[in-house]
């Protein structure tokens, strides 16, 4: 057995965490992206002499060589920049409260009325850090999307009072549509009812970093109180928050 075939082991592991969401109705760009890149390792250490012969060929033309070399760029570049990401992104979720402050928790799919498990798990955290802090307010944030039938602010509202958080604890933030919007339509709410500026967000972890970044640009200061997030499904949604991370701080779009 030659040592590279080792290398398959951690390849195909890899790939399953990023085609197993597959089958539970996640597809997004980070598992797209995470699968195309795991099968292209997978091919390199199954054929490399061949990929060796045709990159080779490649070479030999000038088209080529500009072509490999800009790709080859291009990947470093990406790997430098998800690198910093993914440091900044674990340093995003040990940033948690130092002191009590109010709760922002952020939107997430509804499927009728009823918060996805994401979402409940995003509720969890809240609930626990609420009965934790019983002075804190709360802010739910997100709007209407499609197969919801009533906003997620709403359903996060309903689902809090059912688990026992006093209605005048919770405001509803319910026209939203994404992040930036989240934070800076909370961060309107938040001056009217004269709450301050540091928030406590809640979200998953690996989400904790660009919400800060945007909680920011709304004229917050943000701290973390992250939710649990199925391990099954952390590599893809890792992935898809590097592609948002670059779209915000290099493209410039929230």
């Amino acid at each position: 057995m030659r040592i590279r075939y080792l290398f398959l082991i951690p390849e195909l592991i890899l790939l399953f965490f990023f085609v197993a969401p597959v089958f539970k109705r996640i597809c997004n760009p980070g598992n797209i992206g995470g699968a195309l890149g795991c099968l292209f390792l997978i091919a390199l250490t199954l054929f490399p002499h061949a990929l060796g012969q045709l990159f080779r060929r490649i070479w030999e033309h000038l088209p080529g060589k500009i072509g490999l070399s800009v790709l080859g760029v291009l990947v470093a570049a990406g790997l430098i920049f998800s690198g910093i990401m993914s440091v900044q992104m674990a340093r995003a979720i040990a940033d948690t409260p130092k002191t009590p402050e109010t709760v922002v928790v952020l939107g997430c799919k509804v499927r009728g009325t009823k918060p996805s498990a994401m979402l409940t798990r995003r509720l969890e955290a809240a609930l626990e850090y609420l009965d934790e802090n019983p002075s804190v307010s709360c802010v739910v944030t997100g709007g209407q999307g499609a197969g919801e039938d009533i906003p997620e602010g709403q359903a996060m509202k309903l689902w809090l009072v059912e688990h026992g958080v006093a209605e005048e604890r919770i405001l509803v933030e319910d026209q939203s549509t994404d992040t930036q919007e989240n934070l800076r339509n909370a961060a309107e709410i938040l001056e009217e009812n004269r709450l301050g500026t540091e928030i406590v967000i809640v979200t998953d972890g690996f989400h904790q970093y660009r919400a800060e970044l945007l909680a920011e640009k709304a004229g917050l200061e943000a701290s973390a109180y992250s939710a649990y997030t199925n391990p099954l499904y952390v590599p893809t949604y890792w992935v898809r928050e590097w592609m948002a991370l670059f779209q915000l701080l290099v493209l410039g779009h929230g």
